[in-house]
């Protein structure tokens, strides 16, 4: 199924991947679960980047599908494109994939004052 050049009504991104403080490298890079709530419906994917694929004031076309359970709409991440208010397409974001973070992150003092 196809969304074509709809407005985004609200635009959320959620950190999925395991938290890092920014003297490690932060989390931009990380993995974030992207909402977009267009028409009243949600639509959802996964992607190796922070920043927003689309801006307020511009419109995005893309395709999706539905998951196993017909309740969430997965949307595909290479097909996502905004378009400026003069019409223009824009390709945004980090579409490649990436490893999940595996480590926890420590705490910024010695061993012996870590309480288990």
């Amino acid at each position: 199924m196809r969304v074509e050049q709809a407005e985004v009504e609200h635009y959320r991104a959620y950190l999925k991947d395991k938290y890092r403080p920014p003297s490690k490298g932060g989390n931009a890079g990380a993995w974030h679960q992207h909402v977009l709530r267009i028409g009243g419906e949600n639509y959802s994917f996964l992607a190796a980047h922070a920043g927003k694929f689309v801006f307020k004031g511009e419109t995005v076309s893309f395709d999706w599908d539905w998951d196993e359970t017909k309740r969430f709409r997965n949307v595909v991440v290479d097909s996502v494109v905004a378009h400026r208010r003069d019409g223009s397409p824009v390709v945004r974001g980090s579409r490649g994939g990436k490893a999940w973070r595996i480590a926890e992150t420590r705490l910024p003092a010695r061993r012996s004052e870590w309480k288990d």
